[in-house]
């Protein structure tokens, strides 16, 4: 494995559970749309539709002994998530017209769907959060439905901590930037974009989604995804760091469809 796959590898809990694989779901509203060209709902999991109510984004604060970093690793690490956050809010809120803001402070850790709280998603660093297994490299993504509705709840992520310590697993600023936005992907409703590609192995292989000339892919995509290098060149990557593309947007505006039928 090359050092360059070891930092990308930026997935969440998802890939295990449901990413990869053909679902069998239950019946569901008349009408709904679960899937699209590059995009795909998290109807698995049971979440269906994105309520038009706010939804807060909040950090939790991390600790050293669970996330091994320095005092300045740690405050470059949460400079990092809070600005691309702050980004992946505003685009959410602009794409599917449901308010989504990231709150200053911290927040009490969540670790269960009965007991998270409507509309909040938390964000925390741990050292290979991972489970099961604890792989490195790997962020994971706890989402939450409302038994009501089949919206999406809110939930938890646990963003693995070695992006920020040197050695095969750090991780550069875009791709800090896919990742997170791929994680509140999740917690919102998206699934993994994969599909069978040329090959016909009847897999939805990692990388393996649609994609341009542009080499952009969904940001959806596992186990990373996102706008492409265009002409060898790094500067698209940097320009559209952890900004959801044409096939993501697509899927929101479905999840947010979707609840008024």
């Amino acid at each position: 494995m090359t050092a360059k796959k070891k930092i990308v590898r930026s997935v969440g809990v998802l890939a295990a559970a449901v990413g990869l694989v053909a679902l069998s779901n239950p019946a569901y509203a008349a009408g709904d749309v679960y899937k699209g060209t590059g995009w795909r709902i998290l109807s698995g999991r049971g979440i269906e539709s994105l309520s038009p109510d706010p939804y807060v984004i909040h950090l939790v604060k991390p600790s050293a002994s669970a996330t091994k970093l320095t005092a300045a690793q740690t405050k470059k690490a949460e400079a990092q998530l809070r600005a691309q956050l702050k980004k992946t809010a505003a685009q959410l809120t602009s794409v599917t017209g449901t308010k989504f803001t990231l709150a200053d402070g911290y927040h009490k850790e969540q670790n269960a769907c009965n007991t998270a709280e409507r509309h909040v998603i938390t964000v925390g660093m741990k050292y290979r959060p991972f489970t099961p297994g604890n792989k490195p490299g790997y962020s994971q993504a706890h989402p939450c439905s409302a038994s009501a509705n089949q919206s999406a709840w809110g939930g938890w992520i646990w963003v693995d901590s070695e992006y920020w310590i040197p050695g095969d697993w750090a991780a550069s600023p875009a791709l800090v930037s896919n990742m997170m936005s791929h994680e509140i992907g999740h917690s919102i409703g998206l699934d993994h974009a994969n599909v069978d590609g040329s090959d016909a192995n009847k897999t939805a292989d990692p990388y393996e989604c649609v994609s341009n000339s542009s080499k952009d892919r969904p940001l959806m995509c596992s186990p990373n995804g996102g706008y492409g290098r265009a002409g060898g060149s790094d500067a698209r990557v940097k320009k559209y760091a952890g900004q959801y593309t044409k096939w993501d947007i697509a899927g929101l505006k479905a999840l947010k469809a979707n609840f008024s039928r």
